[in-house]
């Protein structure tokens, strides 16, 4: 989509693609893009064209939507009918039949009952048919629809395991801005043979085939028999354990090892080639490749797609042990720019790097194999958790790249982008995630920057980082979670911070007035608790360590020794305001 700034934070946001649009302007125009940036820094403006120049609170914010009945029965993760039973293991099969756009299918579900119960839950969208449901002793079992909700009458007890078998058939929904806006992709290669994939991240996995479909609830394992024609190659999740032929068609099955989301399941179908490779981590394992490629881009994919092991490798020395061994890692060229499809992620950002020097879509994407993948947000509510560390992955490799000012320039260009018109922290059990509203990246990101600068302290806050990742690998979380590392690891209390960044909308502004002689200071917009120190520079030269709170203080700088007063809001997220009115409220002492 080609519009202005403003309307295309559709492509600067989901997946980051919103940056992947803003590298490739920067492969040709580099130098011109960060003069304006440089230049655009230094204006006094708020916004200019959706670039938030300075760091800002919109007056009025944004409202979310009415959610309808069909998503809150889709995004309602504790209910009774399904918090009655924890699914084990899917088995699922699936005919594609590119011609008409349509899949045919069957899906075993096996799980272990939490609590008695008569009904429980299962989820397809209202578009796909539901053939028949079948219980583990063969009986065909009613059930109830109510939009893509499955009411299936079926008497459990507590502490018992049973079985599903659900035949369903239909036509998915198609994507109509994948990944943004999810669904099936039937698309054709450059030589015309079918190129098939789904992204469904905030739609649902139930788009395409019947499941449990909730983020708290994962499978401890997944096989996926795909069935495609007999010139066609189908790539999943997991690690291939088999093909057999049948005819004019060819069934290929995947195994995934380990606990999975749901939307992370997937499929993709096209004459692909297989590139593989290997690679000793730094855990010392080995580390096998798959990647699967369109034939025309193999040649082009040996070189390009050889970076993903600069990432991988920085990833498992900064964040812990690689997640998926048994598995392996692969990308595969997909329809559609990019998508951190767990072991099997979509790429298809053509092969080129950005301005930096790499491909944003594998460095973002691959970082998701340990923030949102093996630790993932039970919900949607707390997606900063995947998106917000993924985003700042990006900035801590060129970090050890290029350096800490590389580092700094990486962040700052990402908070010209932080709207600030929600929390970061939005509404649970709604399945809700709007890729047009991209802090929960950008912001995300300047929450664990600033957070870093505040503790001051780069051994405790990586071992934050690890120790969170390690606690809880193949694991759903909240922030909650994650603050409690935090509190346990720096022996203080930093509910006062992440209730600002994450749970109210605005960024704290320090107002401040100079009159010559003393300096007047006082954090705005926040909690009676919060506690951030900021930092004064004094003709660039003199740093002084502000500890200001929401009442007014002073200090005494005089015009005679320093000229010129700035400060350092570029390692800590806040906003400055001068307020002549300051020096008329009594300071504290």
């Amino acid at each position: 989509m080609k519009t202005s700034l403003r309307a295309d934070r559709s492509n600067l946001t989901k997946k980051g693609r919103w940056l992947r649009s803003f590298h490739s302007l920067a492969m040709t125009q580099s130098i011109v893009l960060f003069s304006a940036y440089f230049f655009l820094f230094t204006l006094s403006s708020c916004s200019l064209l959706g670039l938030h120049v300075k760091v800002q609170n919109p007056k009025h914010a944004n409202k979310y939507p009415k959610f309808s009945e069909s998503t809150k029965l889709l995004g309602n993760e504790n209910t009774k009918y399904r918090n009655c039973f924890d699914v084990t293991y899917y088995n699922l099969f699936v005919m594609v039949n590119e011609e008409n756009k349509s899949l045919k299918g069957a899906v075993e579900i096996y799980a272990t009952t939490l609590s008695d119960f008569d009904t429980l839950q299962i989820d397809l969208y209202e578009n796909m048919k539901i053939i028949s449901i079948i219980s583990e002793e063969g009986k065909e079992l009613s059930y109830t629809r109510k939009h893509g909700a499955i009411f299936v009458a079926i008497k459990e007890k507590a502490n018992a395991k049973f079985s599903l078998a659900v035949d369903y058939e239909g036509s998915p929904l198609v994507a109509a801005k994948p990944p943004w806006k999810g669904g099936f992709v039937w698309s054709k290669d450059k030589e015309k043979n079918p190129w098939i994939g789904v992204a469904c991240e905030t739609e649902g996995a139930s788009l395409w085939w019947p499941c449990k479909d909730v983020n708290n609830d994962e499978p401890d394992s997944v096989t996926i028999n795909i069935t495609v024609k007999k010139d066609l190659v189908a790539v999943c999740n997991g690690h291939l354990i088999g093909k057999t032929s049948n005819g004019m068609f060819d069934t290929y099955r995947w195994f995934v090892s380990y606990p999975i989301n749901l939307y992370d399941v997937t499929l993709y179908v096209g004459k692909f080639k297989l590139l593989a490779d290997s690679l000793e981590m730094p855990s010392g394992k080995t580390l096998s490749i798959n990647h699967y490629v369109l034939p025309i881009n193999y040649e082009k994919a040996k070189t390009h797609l050889a970076q993903a092991k600069d990432f991988l490798v920085f990833y498992e020395k900064t964040f812990g042990e690689y997640p998926w061994y048994k598995d392996g890692y692969k990308l595969v060229e997909s329809p559609y720019e990019g998508m951190e499809h767990q072991s099997a992620i979509a790429y298809g950002a053509g092969y080129k790097n950005s301005y930096n020097g790499f491909d944003y879509i594998i460095l973002h994407e691959s970082a998701h194999e340990w923030w949102g993948n093996s630790v993932s947000a039970s919900d949607f509510s707390d997606v900063w958790l995947q998106e917000g560390f993924a985003t700042y992955a990006e900035a801590l490799y060129v970090e050890s790249t290029e350096g800490k000012n590389a580092y700094l320039n990486y962040l700052l260009v990402y908070r010209l982008f932080i709207a600030n018109k929600y929390p970061v922290v939005g509404p649970a059990g709604y399945r809700y995630f709007d890729y047009r509203n991209s802090d929960c990246y950008q912001k995300g990101a300047w929450v664990l920057h600033t957070f870093r600068t505040q503790i001051s302290d780069d051994k405790i806050f990586f071992d934050i980082l690890k120790s969170f990742q390690e606690k809880y690998a193949k694991k759903t979380v909240t922030s909650q979670n994650f603050i409690d590392m935090v509190n346990e690891k720096t022996g203080e209390d930093y509910e006062w911070f992440f209730k600002q960044y994450l749970y109210e909308r605005k960024t704290p502004i320090l107002e401040y007035y100079w009159d010559g002689t003393d300096f007047y200071y006082h954090w705005k917009n926040v909690d009676p608790t919060f506690k951030m120190s900021a930092e004064l520079m004094l003709d660039n030269l003199v740093k002084v360590n502000l500890k200001p709170t929401v009442k007014v203080q002073k200090i005494a700088v005089s015009s005679l020794t320093y000229k010129e007063i700035s400060f350092n809001n570029y390692t800590k997220l806040f906003g400055i305001e001068k307020n002549k009115r300051l020096r008329k409220i009594s300071p504290t002492p």
